[in-house]
């Protein structure tokens, strides 16, 4: 399904009564991705007191606390993407403890801003599913039928359209279209060749 995501991967760092919060977020495919840039952001800060992270991916929404006292970090910071709206995002802060303690209240703060702050820095981008399809017609409506793939490609994006080809049934063409146009394009095909044309979603 379509849905949003980062623009970019992006950080942002700030100080809080004497602690030293990074906040890294990053779009990722899936959950095995969001382990490995946690993974990354771990090596890259050995020495950080604590590594909270969340992330989203589809239906998986998971966080860590990571030392702090529960629901000061993990969950908070899943709020925010979740508030965003956002998916497939990985979201890790790290924190140098800087010898004061900020209360429940001001780690949700802190954790949650941070963050917050590392999504204004990456911004947003929607994100439209394709589907890779094959378009079959006999030989009598192919000026027709590309006429109408023709068409449709200036209306809908994205939509990629491969060279024509032919076999022995007739007329072949490849192309990827987002996956919420298929049903259009497919009753559309039917009408334009009185049922002649299919429209075949490849596997």
């Amino acid at each position: 399904m379509a849905h949003r995501t980062v623009r970019a991967a992006a950080s942002h760092e700030e100080v809080v009564s004497g602690s030293r919060f990074i906040g890294y977020v990053v779009e990722v495919e899936d959950v095995e991705a969001a382990a490995i840039h946690l993974a990354g952001v771990r090596a890259a800060h050995p020495a950080a007191t604590h590594h909270c992270w969340a992330h989203r991916v589809g239906p998986a929404q998971r966080f860590s606390d990571d030392g702090e006292p529960g629901g000061t970090a993990g969950r908070p910071m899943l709020e925010v993407i979740l508030k965003r709206d956002l998916d497939h995002v990985s979201a890790v802060v790290v924190r140098y403890f800087g010898g004061r303690k900020l209360g429940a209240g001001g780690l949700v703060r802190a954790y949650s801003g941070t963050l917050a702050k590392a999504l204004d820095a990456a911004g947003v981008r929607d994100v439209v599913d394709v589907a890779g399809v094959t378009v079959r017609a006999p030989f009598a409506h192919t000026d027709t039928v590309l006429r109408l793939l023709a068409d449709a490609a200036q209306k809908t994006a994205p939509f990629d359209l491969s060279a024509p080809t032919f076999d022995a049934g007739g007329l072949v063409v490849r192309l990827s279209v987002p996956e919420e146009a298929l049903a259009a394009l497919s009753a559309a095909l039917r009408e334009a060749t009185n049922g002649a044309a299919s429209l075949e979603v490849d596997v």
